[in-house]
């Protein structure tokens, strides 16, 4: 491993609770100070053997720990970071739950649906997610729509990018939780999310909004972006604006994140490491020993792997991984953009705003209404928004809103953090039939498991539940046989 990226994943573990810190206003915001507090390492001896090691308490590693240790196999977790959770991350502001990582959910996806049932948690909406009033930009102008005559503009829009092939996508991905039961995908795979947009001719202002909604939905330039994943979306949405958009960003768990994260693994009878990077993966005469930055070594039957796609490459596994997982590594899926909060001083009740790439701002909207103001959540394109810079947000922001006077921003830099290196997993061109199977693929006695490459929710807590569950029993059969 390159020691410039070992010395990176020590220093940013040393900052770890102090970087996870954010001013909100007058209040002091320390984002994973609960999960910390409730989430402790236990003593495991250097050497300690063990049925199966999982790398990684993101929810595609929780899921995967508890389902084989409920099993019978003697488990240990291995986690990075100083608390569980992976990419999602909640904390607390006004006396209320801020996720600053996965947000979402719904009841048809089954895998988080679930587990949120399983430990009697509940939902709640996002208010802004069905706004009353909707702001845009369109070839440098700020248009204002009620929400009742912008949405089926941006509906239609979004109908007719997905119609690649006459019958709404449905020929693409028939059955969504199947991504190959198709091979028609593999006709589509290699044009980006802007390729398929300049194919059509739509109005300017109906352009915009489709183009700020891939934006938002890719996390980067939607010429970056694999059209493909948005006709996932679309099928994993029914093939209808209203429902995708629902299950894509409307509902979430009042609990939070962390919650779910921390019922399961209470559930769970394990073993857990946490601030605790691995460094290598070596397979030797039917056992993987696992080796730690900090210099442990655990020796397991199996190992499931639980790595985001984009960090993969900074792990040294022996024997190598096949060059397909290296290469998807190294390519890198192109989530990287920024989230945040933003509080202002105006109530502007449930309101939503787009803007196409390159504007730092390709999506906002009202997250709550608080006693001084708006808390908004925001969705940015890489690089192009500063959440540390209150004053370049505010010029961002007042494009779309004018007059707002930001009173303070927070966030969490994701595609900073070295043991994620982005967000959701959105696919660049070709990777989607090139990647997504290989990267599932078993390699001796490791096993593979990521929202990055799930069948059905890619990018989603979903998508990583489903994952830790198919390794956990591919991982019993394999500890039976």
């Amino acid at each position: 491993m390159e020691q410039d990226t070992l010395r990176g994943r020590r220093a940013f573990l040393k900052a770890g609770v102090a970087a996870a810190g954010a001013t909100f206003g007058a209040q002091k915001v320390m984002a994973g100070e609960q999960a910390v507090a409730a989430a402790k390492s236990t003593p495991v001896p250097d050497g300690a053997e063990f049925d199966v090691i999982v790398i990684g308490a993101g929810f595609a590693g929780l899921a995967a720990a508890r389902d084989c240790a409920q099993r019978g196999a003697k488990t240990l977790l291995v986690e990075a970071r100083n608390r569980v959770g992976g990419r999602t991350f909640t904390t607390e502001f006004a006396g209320k739950h801020l996720e600053l990582g996965g947000t979402w959910i719904h009841w048809t996806q089954p895998f988080v649906w679930t587990e949120v049932r399983r430990y009697g948690l509940s939902i709640t909406e996002s208010p802004g997610f069905n706004p009353d009033t909707i702001h845009w930009l369109s070839q440098g102008k700020l248009k204002r729509g009620s929400a009742a005559k912008v949405f089926p503009m941006l509906g239609e829009g979004v109908a007719k990018f997905c119609d690649v092939d006459g019958q709404s996508g449905r020929t693409v991905f028939p059955r969504a939780a199947d991504p190959f039961f198709s091979r028609t995908v593999g006709k589509y795979d290699g044009m980006s999310m802007q390729d398929r947009l300049d194919q059509l001719r739509l109005p300017s202002d109906q352009r915009a909004l489709v183009g700020a909604f891939l934006a938002l939905d890719c996390h980067n330039d939607p010429r970056l972006a694999g059209a493909v994943d948005q006709l996932k979306w679309w099928s994993l949405g029914d093939f209808n604006m209203e429902t995708m958009n629902n299950k894509l960003g409307r509902y979430k768990i009042v609990e939070g994140t962390s919650g779910l994260a921390h019922a399961m693994l209470g559930d769970a009878k394990i073993d857990l490491q946490l601030s605790t990077p691995v460094r290598s993966v070596r397979t030797e005469g039917g056992v993987t020993t696992v080796s730690t930055t900090g210099g442990r070594n655990y020796k397991a039957r199996a190992v499931i792997c639980t790595v985001p796609m984009n960090v993969l490459k900074t792990v040294e596994f022996t024997p190598a991984l096949s060059p397909l997982k290296m290469q998807a590594s190294r390519e890198e899926h192109i989530g990287k953009g920024a989230k945040c909060y933003i509080h202002i001083k105006q109530k502007v009740g449930n309101w939503m705003g787009y803007a196409p790439f390159p504007h730092p701002i390709t999506a906002i909207w009202t997250d709550r209404e608080l006693d001084d103001g708006t808390l908004l959540v925001c969705f940015g394109p890489p690089e192009k928004l500063d959440i540390n810079d209150e004053a370049s947000v505010q010029v961002a922001l007042r494009a779309l809103l004018p007059g707002a006077e930001v009173v303070s921003v927070t966030g969490y830099q994701w595609t900073e953090d070295p043991f994620s290196r982005g967000t959701w997993a959105m696919y660049r061109p070709k990777q989607y039939t090139r990647y997504l199977d290989p990267l599932n693929e078993r390699e001796g006695n490791v096993f593979f498991a990521s929202s990055d490459s799930a069948h059905g929710w890619k990018g989603f807590i979903d998508g990583a539940i489903e994952g830790g569950v198919r390794a956990a029993n591919d991982v019993t059969k394999f500890l039976q046989g």
